[in-house]
């Protein structure tokens, strides 16, 4: 699964992948396999990455509009 919002967050951080891939301690190939959703963060990476961008994991990953997608129709009345 690739990860636009990490992405758009470093983008507009005017970052490059290598920028960060140090920052994380992790080569410039092992961070674009996790923006392209081929590899994993770890919790700690995650939170690195929220403290650079001054946001939550919400926000990075999109976790909240995952969640409204599976859960649509969940409340909807059966009649």
């Amino acid at each position: 699964m690739e990860l636009p919002k990490l992405k758009e967050f470093r983008e507009a951080a005017k970052l490059s992948q290598r920028d960060i891939a140090k920052l994380l301690d992790m080569t410039q190939a092992n961070y674009w396999a996790l923006e392209k959703g081929k590899s994993i963060a770890n919790a700690k990476q995650i939170l690195q990455l929220c403290d650079l961008f001054k946001c939550t994991p919400n926000d990075l990953f999109g976790i909240r509009g995952i969640y409204e997608v599976a859960t649509k129709g969940w409340d909807d009345d059966e009649a």
